[in-house]
């Protein structure tokens, strides 16, 4: 005789199984252990939260009656641990039980798999790694940043790539515009050249300028070497001699900017049919020297 205690509180005299128990089913096995503890069917159904009609079909070994093999398999593990016996023997007598030879090849290849697997990239705890949070957390404030920001700062963002995409197209070496014409009288002015040269003819008379800008480019004219009056939104790049950029801005509709630096001036003025300009007091067409996206480049020499 041995002693065995049980979940149910009580410890009962288990007689000890003798011959070979491999002719018995599981639920022989089931049936033998919970009448040595001397327990009641229905107590052990009780203390598992089952009917007793599934236990006795456990025990009766009535598979069908149960709702699948899977929930008969769990109810005898349940079974075993409530009564403290090995739940090995008797799982292996339900169905889905693995033949050992092939249990012992999963356990195997499970091992296998577990020493090969690398360890780089997480703790010994399965933490992710610091570089990994590292770049969640940035990825989060980069996140945040984009939310919060103003949508004029997407704008001016893309107002700035549009520049100098525009810039980059444009760029081309200046040549000399012809003397004499009555835009360019008293004054040395070299556009841009073009693809294909056209010939550079005098340009027709200033046109009419709007009433509220003309009395502020007239005012700037008698101090400044160049005048940019904007009928419409531009930008403007002026460099004088040496590198030194003079203005590199967008401006406003309306708005007048007079400038005067070390010639040669080289100009670059974004949507020339927009912005009305004077060189020494003389009014200068832009549109001849327009090119694709309105872009008109010029110096301005001695």
């Amino acid at each position: 005789m041995i002693e065995r205690a049980s979940e149910f509180g009580a410890s009962a005299a288990v007689p000890l199984v003798g011959g070979d128990s491999t002719n018995m089913t599981a639920g022989d096995m089931l049936r033998e252990a919970r009448e040595a503890h001397g327990l009641h069917i229905d107590m052990v159904a009780a203390a598992l939260k089952v009917t007793p009609q599934k236990l006795a079909a456990l025990e009766a070994d009535d598979i069908e009656s149960l709702p699948d093999a899977v929930f008969a398999r769990a109810l005898a593990a349940s079974v075993c641990r409530a009564l403290r016996i090995d739940p090995a023997p008797v799982l292996a007598k339900l169905p889905g039980a693995q033949r050992p030879g092939l249990a012992d090849a999963d356990r195997t290849i499970s091992r296998s798999l577990k020493s090969a697997a690398p360890r780089s990239g997480a703790g010994a705890s399965g933490l992710p790694s610091r570089a990994l949070l590292t770049v969640v957390v940035l990825l989060l404030l980069g996140a945040a940043v984009l939310f919060w920001l103003p949508q004029s700062a997407f704008d001016h963002v893309g107002a700035a790539f549009s520049r100098l995409s525009s810039s980059s197209e444009e760029a081309a070496p200046p040549s000399t515009l012809a003397a004499g014409t009555p835009a360019a009288a008293g004054m040395a002015v070299e556009p841009s050249a073009a693809p294909n040269a056209l010939p550079v003819l005098p340009p027709p008379a200033a046109p009419a300028e709007p009433v509220a800008a003309a009395p502020a480019a007239e005012a700037a004219v008698g101090n400044d070497l160049i005048v940019f009056v904007a009928r419409d939104e531009s930008w403007i790049t002026v460099t004088e001699a040496g590198g030194k950029q003079l203005i590199r801005r967008t401006v406003k509709a309306g708005e007048t900017v007079g400038l005067t630096g070390a010639l040669p001036l080289s100009v670059v003025v974004g949507r020339a049919a927009a912005v009305d300009v004077r060189v020494r007091g003389q009014a200068f067409d832009l549109t001849p020297l327009a090119r694709s996206g309105g872009v008109a480049r010029f110096e301005v020499k001695p």
